[in-house]
């Protein structure tokens, strides 16, 4: 079957590895790029190319031009640390907007829109328990904030008779991600902080789990899903996995609440003098702080068939082991 799918975000960290899935699916495969991106990630695949502009009004023509004809929309262009929140909102709620509005004037439209949302969407456990995607969501970050209007932007296009895939993810590692990096890097040179106080549980994904679980939306009930591992993990097992993974034994510090929001803030601060965005904010600290980031997983059988969950420890072996390839680590 000939299926053409656009992707925004495919420049991205997920966003390749999801077009990497694609085409190796056999899709015709359409990515929506900015003049500005870098996309060497993309010369690897035969991807025709749009070039158009998310973030603002004057890329209209562009996207309505790439939406025309495709018969799947995975959206997964997101701001995932910015300046400020109007940024966020600008680029993850308005941007949403725009491609949505694309989407319900195409004749035809497309018969999906698969959105990447986050956990931060739905806020952090409910109570101690796993938050469900029928809870109320109530994320507490610019980021989540952004998100969420991006999922009730998305779900107006079922007025349109477009079927719309919500895909809630967690933390996201895997080769060619940069943020878990410093990480690595901190835990190669002995140091190893982890969040002071009670235990806080979160899920992970490995990167191209969750661009097979993307891939299977395509053809998988819509409404609105969570993926994971199905393993609960502390932030400081996560930092001992690396460390094994690395043959190193770091020194483990618990950093005080106080501490790890004022370091953010001198970070965001300096980044800010430069023009700069940092993934560590005061935002993306209170989000560590939470008492845990845990989703319901059960009717995700369909995008993340049990038992087919890359396991932590050999999803952190590749990963390092990309790093040292790319001479990252």
């Amino acid at each position: 079957m000939d299926r053409q799918a656009l992707v925004t975000g495919a420049t991205g960290f997920v966003g390749s590895h999801l077009t990497e899935r694609l085409t190796a699916e056999g899709w015709r495969i359409c990515a929506l790029v900015r003049r500005t991106s870098e996309t060497s990630l993309l010369d690897r695949f035969a991807v025709e190319r749009a070039e158009g502009d998310l973030g603002d009004d004057s890329g209209g023509e562009a996207i309505a031009r790439a939406v025309r004809g495709v018969d799947t929309v995975f959206h997964l262009a997101a701001a995932t640390k910015a300046r400020d929140a109007n940024t966020y909102w600008r680029v993850n709620a308005d941007g949403t907007r725009r491609i949505v509005e694309a989407c319900s004037r195409a004749q035809p439209p497309p018969r999906r829109f698969v959105y990447l949302s986050s956990y931060a969407a739905g806020g952090p456990v409910l109570n101690g328990r796993a938050r469900s995607v029928s809870d109320p969501p109530a994320p507490f970050s610019a980021y989540g904030r952004s998100k969420l209007e991006g999922e009730r932007i998305a779900r107006t296009l079922e007025e349109s008779g477009v079927e719309v895939v919500v895909v809630r993810a967690p933390v996201v590692y895997g080769p060619r991600d940069r943020d878990l990096l410093t990480y690595f890097r901190l835990v190669a040179r002995g140091i190893a902080p982890y969040p002071a106080g009670p235990t806080r549980r979160l899920h992970v994904i490995f990167a191209p789990d969750l661009a097979r679980a993307l891939a299977r939306s395509a053809t998988a009930a819509p409404g609105t899903w969570a993926v994971a591992e199905p393993v609960e993990h502390s932030f400081r097992a996560l930092i001992e996995t690396i460390a094994r993974v690395l043959h190193r034994r770091p020194l483990y510090i618990a950093v005080p609440q106080p501490v790890l929001l004022g370091a953010a803030a001198v970070t965001e601060s300096v980044a800010g003098l430069f023009g700069r965005a940092v993934a560590f904010s005061r935002d993306k600290a209170r989000e560590m702080l939470a008492p845990g980031w845990l989703h319901e997983l059960p009717g995700t059988d369909e995008l993340l068939p049990p038992g087919s969950a890359t396991p932590l420890e050999r999803g952190i072996a590749d990963t390092a082991h990309w790093y040292r390839q790319q001479g990252w680590l």
